[in-house]
């Protein structure tokens, strides 16, 4: 079943969101992207209005990268 993924790349903390792992961005510096088993489609797109668009990047190209959430 193909379904919206979320990565999380292990050396930068980048996400890519992708329907297979084939379509990734490429990792950085040997970094390795990880899959985030807890991520729900659902739970973000209620709370997030921009994530949207998101799942049109990823329906249209593949896959669609948003850099590192910043360190509080």
């Amino acid at each position: 079943m193909h379904r919206v993924r979320k990565f999380v790349e292990v050396a930068s903390g980048r996400i890519d969101y992708a329907m297979t792992e084939a379509a990734l961005s490429e990792a950085s510096n040997g970094a390795k992207w990880n899959p985030d088993p807890s991520f729900s489609v659902a739970a973000h797109c209620l709370p997030i209005r921009s994530f949207a668009s998101v799942l049109r990047g990823v329906l249209r190209e593949g896959h669609v990268m948003i850099p590192a959430p910043k360190a509080k």
